[in-house]
């Protein structure tokens, strides 16, 4: 897909705000009085809580999308989201907006062509939609707690052995495998995990012969409520028994949003794997 560039007269002032990054992004840059609709959060309680009030301001929340009929009603100005977001038969692609004076953006993480997934991708996400709204040193400051986190957990791991983990999303039997190239394995090697890569997809089998220390087991939207269930089903698997995560009782859920396309939300995807893999890492630190 190649690039368009956009022009911007002035920040946009009527938003919609399609899956969570999005509005999380946009919130914690203090625009909440720009977005008219946001569309796939599942629940007040997967926002952050310090942006909750704001989030609840929003005139239109809603799980299920909205079709380019819907939108065109609601006369947005800017329309951020995903690749997937813009399709012909329902939404409308870019071009129909770009033509009806509508400026929109994708998520960069979320073009399939981007072979891979970095935190520094995320960082060019929340920095570019600083720009266009006249945020940059909230943008700059967003980006930088996130850095810190890094350096932070850089320099209090020195001469310390990495665990060896993995990344899974349990799916019927088959479990998918969150790789090198991927979001969720970037931050795992940036907070000083050894990140285990055996392929996009595993049997169980494969996960006894690997035999990891940590297993980061991700939860998507549908099963935000069901984690501690799915992860509990590791544990009573029998044939799992043998595992060092689950011996040492180290298998820890994360949130979809996290580590997928996950903008400002990053930052907690930073803390909380490293938090997992070096429990004692923050201890006397002062929390925020």
């Amino acid at each position: 897909m190649n690039p368009i560039q956009l022009i911007f007269k002035e920040p946009p002032q009527r938003v919609v705000t399609f899956w969570q990054n999005s509005t999380e992004t946009l919130l914690a840059l203090g625009l909440e009085d720009k977005i008219i609709a946001s569309v796939g959060v599942p629940s007040v309680d997967c926002i952050k809580e310090e942006y909750r009030p704001a989030y609840e301001s929003i005139p239109i929340r809603q799980m299920q999308s909205i079709d380019k009929e819907n939108l065109l009603l609601l006369k947005p100005d800017f329309i951020l989201g995903w690749k997937s977001t813009f399709t012909q038969n329902y939404t409308g692609t870019t071009e129909f907006w770009h033509n009806r004076g509508v400026n929109t953006y994708m998520a960069p993480s979320t073009i399939y062509n981007t072979k891979n997934k970095t935190i520094e991708s995320e960082y060019q996400y929340i920095m570019e939609l600083g720009t266009i709204f006249g945020r940059k040193e909230r943008a700059q400051y967003l980006v930088e707690q996130m850095k810190g986190e890094i350096s932070f957990v850089a320099n209090n791991t020195i001469g310390r052995r990495k665990p060896r983990a993995i990344i899974i999303e349990k799916q019927n039997d088959i479990l998918s495998v969150y790789g090198k190239n991927t979001l969720a394995g970037d931050i795992l090697k940036k907070v000083n995990g050894d990140i285990i890569d055996p392929g996009k997809s595993i049997s169980y089998e494969t996960l006894i012969d690997e035999n990891p220390e940590v297993i980061f087991l991700i939860v998507s939207e549908d099963n935000y409520a069901n984690a501690e269930h799915i992860a509990q089903q590791f544990y009573d698997n029998p044939a799992l028994q043998d595992i060092n995560a689950v011996q040492q009782h180290r298998i820890y859920t994360l949130p979809l949003f996290m580590v997928y396309s996950s903008a400002v939300r990053t930052y907690d995807g930073i803390k909380q794997m490293a938090q997992d893999l070096y429990p004692d890492l923050h201890e006397g630190v002062p929390q925020n």
